[in-house]
């Protein structure tokens, strides 16, 4: 009866094995093997085993080199500001008249489509009629153009991002704050504490192994940036706006069909974020024992 019993969850399981193997492990055992070949769609030709030049034409292509030197600006700026603004806003609102509906309105951002975004920032940063360039030029400020000028395009996808991914972290924040026990600070507010202290010594070190955790999803969110870009700048102009993501869709679906080097690109990719995580997880198991 057992024997039936297993045979029959067994056989139920199966098809979503299969379906698991066939869209997730097959694949990126395909991907494994192209990137050790000379696999480009558009030469009509089959594959052909080139061994490690794919990984070493990496360390050679400028486009790699614009597309890690943007994403770390995406790092150094975007992310800072808005873990800063995301904590700031999450400590702001607490207490606040009409906390709800701030909090409600905060959220908007994070809610919107990315294709939308991106078809509204686009008409914002317009030229001719956006309505930024029009703002900016009440304060005597010549026209801009946020999306064709390489420093420009670039500042203009670090406010986009920021814009679209601050909520994300006070969300998370402002829920953390909520769950330290009001016993801490009401016993820290007899003692004489002021408020950055408060913060200081009591709601930040409570917070610590959430801000790690947004952190590590923030990071990866920002490797893998993609659809901020395609609907804003597509990259441009030059390789000025190319994230790592990006510019494996440029070489191996848009401009290209090179699925040899693009599958090479995609495993760098996969090894970075596994890297950087690993990294900070480790860190966060060590604040942990240091906290013990």
């Amino acid at each position: 009866m057992e024997t039936n019993t297993r045979r029959i969850a067994i056989l139920m399981v199966l098809p979503l094995v299969v379906l698991f193997v066939a869209l997730t492990i097959f694949p990126f055992l395909f991907m494994i093997g192209a990137s050790f070949t000379r696999y480009n769609l558009s030469e009509w030709r089959a594959p052909e085993f080139i061994g490690l030049k794919n990984y070493i034409k990496i360390f050679q292509d400028d486009g790699v080199k614009s597309s890690v030197t943007f994403t770390i600006l995406l790092v150094v700026i975007a992310l800072p500001i808005e873990m800063i603004l995301g904590g700031f806003i999450a400590l702001f609102i607490q207490n606040l008249v009409g906390e709800r509906i701030v909090r409600s309105a905060l959220l908007l951002p994070m809610m919107v489509p990315a294709v939308v975004a991106g078809v509204m920032w686009k008409m914002l940063f317009n030229f001719e009629y956006g309505p930024v360039n029009y703002l900016l030029s009440l304060f005597g400020v010549q026209k801009l153009s946020w999306l064709g000028d390489i420093g420009y395009s670039r500042l203009a996808i670090i406010i986009m991002d920021i814009w679209q991914w601050t909520p994300f972290i006070f969300l998370i924040l402002y829920a953390g704050l909520q769950t330290i026990p009001q016993d801490f600070i009401e016993a820290a507010k007899v003692d004489g504490a002021n408020r950055w202290q408060i913060l200081r010594n009591v709601e930040l070190p409570m917070l610590q192994s959430l801000v790690s955790i947004t952190l590590i999803l923030r990071l990866i969110d920002i490797l893998k940036l993609f659809d901020t870009i395609y609907m804003t700048t597509f990259g441009g102009p030059g390789y000025a706006t190319h994230s790592f993501s990006f510019y494996i869709y440029k070489v191996s679906l848009s401009f290209g069909w090179d699925v040899g080097y693009g599958s090479a690109l995609s495993l760098v990719l996969l090894a970075v974020i596994t890297i950087l995580t690993n990294i900070l997880i480790n860190r966060l198991r060590l604040w942990e024992i240091l906290e013990v």
